[in-house]
């Protein structure tokens, strides 16, 4: 693969996916030993879990910078541009640096079939051992471990929480996805858990393993109308008066324990954590709120948003899932708030349109329209001006964005 457009690489390492007896890290050690040949930073955090490990990446990453440090962060999926994955710095990489980093992986792997994700995860890892990185946040990317960040023999590794969802790659029980999670765990090393309720796989893997801190046990959050608190009682701190934003405040606490175990820099954390914002995460734009949401749980904390900020509001929903996805409970979930559904087809053959049409129908009473695209029910939802919702996946609210910039530039243009 020749090509110098990264649109071509990324159809290209799409297409040549391996079989599933072939998935696994040993495949890729020898790729691995090839890129990496050196510590890809000082300090190398992997973040694990079901919910939230993007959001605890952009608070850790906003408190590092603020710190002083020289910082690589490696997230997933992206929202809008591929190159959102790989940044250092928070400026992404550019087409020219990933499409060298791809070719480089392409040309040693020989005959070794990688995963979209494999590619991804390889060519973060060559981009980052070029620099002199004080601190690697890399976000694993669907349970962890067989995900490719594994490799990484991390200093500290958080798991967010663990809830149901790609329970058929996982397992169908907590305690299952628990256990391939925990494998992001490294003997000797620190960890973070970020919830109360860890499967007992998870904590024993941990009591086995590392040095752990866990929510509400070793650090601690407070919180009501007017804001959060924070304590970390082993290092003697305490935070009052945080204020609440789009993001879940168990993952900034997260990032806070973590900042504090590898840092004794002072840095405003009222100040970053009110100014730390990321796409898709309960974003206001107009009448529409965008957020990720795609399973059941990530659903709840949409619902208690939208609680919170706009008490007794029906809204129209923009929605589309993976056939794969819990998708009954996540509509039995919302459906108390939704006045209309518009179910959107994104041209994925792993949605299916007509199915999650017929599901939702059955599932309420409300008015249900199968649409084309989700620019046209956004386009209409734009004009009526009502409150909207679009949530169900990462594409379908990367495909509103996209429609909502389109939309507004357009309406300029008349204007």
């Amino acid at each position: 693969m020749n090509s110098d457009l990264l649109s071509d690489w990324l159809i290209y390492i799409n297409s040549n996916r391996p079989n599933e007896g072939e998935f696994g890290l040993e495949r890729l050690k020898a790729i691995y030993a090839e890129i990496v040949k050196k510590p890809l930073a000082k300090k190398t955090i992997l973040i694990g879990g079901t919910n939230g490990k993007g959001t605890t990446a952009e608070y850790l990453k906003n408190f590092f910078i603020a710190s002083g440090k020289k910082v690589g962060t490696y997230t997933s999926p992206h929202l809008i541009n591929f190159n959102e994955r790989i940044k250092i710095n928070n400026i992404p990489s550019s087409d020219q640096e990933i499409i060298k980093s791809f070719k480089k992986v392409d040309k040693i792997k020989k005959k070794t079939r990688l995963t979209y994700f494999d590619y991804a995860t390889l060519s973060a890892f060559d981009i980052f051992s070029k620099e002199d990185l004080d601190i690697a946040i890399l976000e694993i990317g669907i349970g962890g471990k067989y995900d490719p960040v594994n490799l990484i023999d991390a200093d500290l590794s958080i798991i967010t929480n663990i809830e149901l969802d790609h329970e058929k790659w996982l397992g169908s029980s907590l305690e299952e996805i628990g256990q391939q999670k925990a494998a992001i765990l490294k003997p000797n090393k620190l960890a973070i858990l970020g919830s109360e309720a860890m499967p007992a796989s998870v904590i024993s893997k941990a009591k086995s393993t590392c040095t752990y801190y866990q929510l509400n046990k070793d650090f601690l959050i407070q919180a009501d109308e007017s804001g959060w608190s924070y304590k970390f009682p082993n290092q003697e701190i305490s935070i009052e008066k945080l204020s609440y934003g789009n993001l879940n405040i168990e993952s900034g606490a997260c990032a806070i324990t973590a900042f504090k175990l590898f840092s004794e820099e002072d840095i405003n954390f009222q100040s970053i954590i009110e100014n730390t914002f990321l796409q898709g995460r309960c974003d206001e734009i107009d009448n529409f709120i965008l957020d990720v949401s795609h399973n059941p749980a990530s659903v709840k904390n949409l619902i208690s948003f939208l609680n919170k900020n706009y008490r007794g509001k029906k809204f129209t929903a923009i929605f589309s899932s993976m056939n794969e996805k819990d998708n009954v409970s996540i509509i039995k979930e919302i459906s108390s708030l939704i006045c209309e559904w518009n179910i959107c087809s994104v041209g994925d053959n792993r949605f299916d349109t007509a199915s999650l049409a017929n599901l939702t129908e059955s599932l309420t009473d409300t008015k249900v329209n199968k649409v084309n695209t989700v620019y046209s029910a956004v386009e209409r939802g734009y004009h009526e001006g009502t409150p909207q919702i679009v949530f169900g996946s990462f594409i379908t609210v990367s495909e509103a964005y996209k429609a909502l910039d389109k939309i507004k530039k357009v309406n300029r243009e008349i204007n």
